[in-house]
């Protein structure tokens, strides 16, 4: 005997704490043991997966590229008709999955791309072809514009990033979503 008094092992030292307030003292003076390693079972072992018939991975090759590619010419295709092609383009600025740049872009779009030449359309969707990143990136200075994109739309872009500054506040960012019709 102690007298009443717990005494502690170097090892239980993390339960000092509880034993002070009183509770848990049994489990305190029980030795802290390492949990024992893990033994794994040897007795189960993988079937490696049977090899490939190399003709028929190269024919599934070959038709998955024929489909990318039939899907991504689509995809890039240019609309012929130029109110559809301004509507993808608006569609375009205002989804790009980054609250920043879509109230950015969107907002430019919905103002100047009812306005824009065929030309300028075409500078336009050359911007809109660069990663997300990249855009907001180029359009605000902090990389430099490659000579591809070095056209007078990315001026123009740049331009109104300076004198439209969008989501000062968490409230001017809805108000801006509100107004580029974002929600």
């Amino acid at each position: 005997g102690s007298g009443g008094l717990l005494v502690l092992r170097p090892a239980l030292a993390p339960c000092a704490m509880l034993a002070r307030r009183g509770g848990l003292r049994r489990l305190c003076r029980k030795p802290v043991v390492a949990p024992r390693p893990r033994r794994w079972s040897t007795t189960k072992t993988a079937t490696p997966a049977a090899p490939a018939d190399p003709a028929m991975t190269a024919e599934l090759e070959a038709r998955a590229n024929a489909r990318w590619a039939t899907i991504a010419e689509a995809h890039r295709a240019i609309p012929g008709d130029a109110e559809t092609r301004r509507k993808r383009l608006v569609y375009r600025s205002k989804q790009r999955g980054w609250l920043e740049v879509d109230l950015l872009l969107g907002t430019f779009a919905t103002r100047h791309v009812a306005e824009m030449t065929e030309t300028e359309c075409d500078e336009y969707e050359a911007i809109l072809n660069c990663e997300t990143i990249d855009i907001f990136n180029f359009v605000t200075g902090k990389d430099p514009v490659p000579p591809s994109l070095d056209t007078a739309m990315m001026h123009r872009l740049q331009a109104f990033c300076k004198e439209s500054p969008l989501g000062i506040t968490a409230d001017s960012y809805a108000d801006a979503k509100a107004r580029a019709n974002l929600t």
